[in-house]
């Protein structure tokens, strides 16, 4: 079994007179590459043609010789914000063709691992290698988006700004992203096992790796799942935490209005001109008494009041 990285004709067809099972990657391959990968291989010039247009939906194409795949993975794996690398897969009882106009790690990382092993356990086995590598890709994204919605969710109840709704909504829009390619990758590759099942001269012992890679899908889906709905949850709890706070800013400022107007009452009442007051507020004891005195008991009997009521309103 051999790994390869360059389209040259004369190995190509080495390879398929031998009969010998190899998996070719390729990164950026030239319009003139992806025609001799088309003549030499025999893929169907549908397939082809989307190759040669990068942008295609996640999505399963069946034709008599090979399966058509395209299987969005993430570029560096633990970058919530990576928008991700489409990875067209080819598989056919002959070989294994991923092509691909972006890095994308794991699929390196596979490669560089896979040749330095002297035997490579079977076809089945590499097809299984490859989708599963492009399927796990993901669950470092995944812990890396738990770790920035648990910080969110912290920062939030210790001390809710208005640039953490911002964030919240970018975080939505990265994980929406990623949902959305994974939870179609999910639906269509019961399709994609059966084509590949179906696929002539492949062992066929690839049912358990198939359902491995599906179950996979599965739970990527699910977590991604789960952390939109973590984020729904928090832009509903930061809006709950803003509204708390205006609540608390008002009540603060309503006791405090409170003790001035406690304030304004006594002090207007003793700037009345009344012929009492006049004639018997008329030294320092009875300004004590009657004017500081007359202000800070109610005061006093307010700051006792919500002193005790502070649980409830602060």
């Amino acid at each position: 079994m051999r790994i390869l990285t360059e389209v040259d004709p004369a190995q190509l067809a080495g390879l398929r007179d031998a009969d010998e099972f190899f998996w070719l990657d390729l990164l950026h391959p030239s319009a003139a590459e992806v025609d001799t990968l088309g003549t030499e291989l025999g893929l169907h010039p549908v397939a082809m043609k989307d190759s040669e247009e990068f942008g295609q939906r996640p999505k399963v194409d069946a034709y008599a010789e090979h399966a058509f795949l395209v299987f969005y993975t993430p570029a560096r794996s633990a970058a919530v914000e990576d928008p991700g690398v489409e990875v067209h897969v080819y598989v056919s009882g002959m070989f294994v063709l991923t092509v691909r106009r972006g890095d994308c790690t794991r699929l390196d990382s596979l490669r560089s691992e896979l040749a330095g092993l002297d035997v490579v356990e079977g076809e089945e086995y590499l097809v299984h290698r490859i989708l599963i590598a492009l399927t796990d890709a993901y669950f470092p994204l995944v812990n890396a988006l738990e770790t920035r919605v648990d910080g969110l969710e912290d920062a939030v109840f210790h001390r809710t700004r208005s640039e953490q709704l911002e964030q919240i909504y970018r975080l939505r829009q990265d994980l929406s992203r990623h949902e959305r390619r994974v939870e179609a990758q999910a639906d269509y590759f019961p399709a994609a096992a059966e084509a590949i099942l179906a696929l002539p001269g492949l062992s066929h012992g690839t049912k358990a790796y198939l359902d491995d890679v599906a179950d996979h899908l599965v739970r990527v889906s699910t977590e991604l799942r789960r952390q939109r709905d973590d984020l729904f949850s928090l832009t509903t709890t930061c809006f709950s935490a803003n509204a708390n706070k205006l609540n608390q800013s008002a009540t603060r400022l309503s006791v405090l209005a409170t003790f001035f107007v406690v304030g304004t009452l006594v002090t207007g009442f003793f700037g009345q001109n009344f012929r009492w007051l006049v004639d018997s507020v008329a030294s320092r004891t009875d300004f004590l008494v009657f004017g500081v005195g007359g202000l800070l008991l109610p005061l006093l009997v307010l700051c006792v009041y919500f002193f005790r009521r502070r649980d409830d309103w602060m």
